[in-house]
């Protein structure tokens, strides 16, 4: 009878400390970084991170994991393991999200997450 494969074990490098699933990083992996999915990606600013709109978007979300709370604890420590590109990807969307609900009669946008600019 075949016996069942065993759990893949990850160090805590390995894995987000969002969602707690693999975070793919190639340098866990022993790669160079610019092989690594996130050298492909745009982060967003710190400034945005910490945005309300933000916080509550990922507070009444339904994505399993990622929540504010584990961001802001994220934000206030130094870092120990990449997120995954699927909490960044669900980040992001929160983000896009409310920068759409802003004021759409405003003349300006969101620039670098540091106050509007002019389009």
């Amino acid at each position: 009878m075949p016996q069942p494969l065993p759990e893949p074990q990850f160090n805590a490098a390995q894995l987000c400390p969002l969602c707690q699933g693999a975070n793919q990083c190639a340098m866990t992996l022993g790669a160079d970084i610019s092989d690594c999915w996130c050298a492909k990606q745009a982060f967003p600013k710190l400034t945005q991170l910490l945005s309300g709109d933000l916080v509550v978007g990922l507070s009444t979300g339904d994505a399993v994991g990622l929540s504010a709370d584990k961001l802001a604890q994220l934000l206030s420590q130094p870092a120990t393991a990449c997120i995954c590109e699927a909490c960044l990807s669900r980040i992001k969307r929160e983000l896009t999200a409310s920068v759409a609900s802003e004021d759409k009669n405003s003349p300006s946008g969101l620039g670098d997450g540091l106050g509007y600019e002019v389009k």
